[in-house]
């Protein structure tokens, strides 16, 4: 097997396990057992472990000598940090994507909200809270600043590990409806509107956790 081949077997684990914690399918404190690992992906000790490590250097997993790996618990004051730093880098890119924006761009979106709102009404929870994720990281997509769109997959990832550990589980802080708001914002390039949207709308997810006066 060679290097690459083996490159895409970490990834794909890597991948597999940051949509299980973005779908809420394996919440915070999860043990993570390289057996059933290996099981379900098919593979070896090796890779999995060569993944979970992965994980951990990005946040998600926690590696404990002789109790091996979880789902990482974020505490209520890294939940407050996360949400001061997504309404100072999101309000950055959606400045910059209501300047920026082209005619793919929208139809990209329309595309996505088109997704949400079936989520929606087939009451799939699972699906929509990957979507709803998802929203953000196409919206960041569209600029041009490579570091800031790169930076929303690592917060997107913490706000569901932080979701799955404080959410009041109401089916979902993150309502179709609040995109599709803007996403008009974003049509109509209408920047001030848009900046509003955004800060209300990572207001309400933020309110819709339990964090107490942390």
């Amino acid at each position: 097997m060679g290097v690459k081949e083996a490159a895409s077997i970490d990834e794909a684990i890597v991948v597999a396990l940051v949509n299980d914690v973005m779908e809420q399918r394996i919440g915070p404190g999860t043990r993570l057992s390289e057996k059933s690992l290996c099981e379900r992906f098919g593979t070896s000790r090796m890779y999995v472990r060569r993944a979970l490590l992965t994980l951990a250097n990005r946040g998600v997993v926690e590696l404990q000598t002789n109790k091996g790996a979880r789902i990482r618990q974020p505490t209520l004051q890294q939940a407050k940090i996360l949400f001061e730093t997504r309404r100072a880098i999101e309000s950055i890119i959606i400045n910059n994507v209501v300047a920026q924006r082209r005619a793919t761009d929208i139809t990209r979106l329309n595309t996505h909200m088109a997704l949400e709102q079936q989520a929606f009404v087939d009451n799939d929870r699972h699906e929509l809270i990957r979507l709803s994720g998802e929203f953000h990281l196409l919206v960041a997509s569209f600029q041009d600043n490579q570091l800031l769109t790169g930076f929303m997959q690592t917060l997107v990832t913490e706000s569901s590990l932080i979701t799955g550990m404080y959410g009041q589980h109401s089916f979902t802080n993150c309502p179709p409806s609040e995109h599709q708001r803007l996403v008009d914002a974003i049509t109509s390039q209408d920047q001030t509107l848009a900046l509003e949207l955004m800060l209300a709308h990572l207001q309400h997810i933020e309110a819709d956790l339990a964090l107490g006066n942390a």
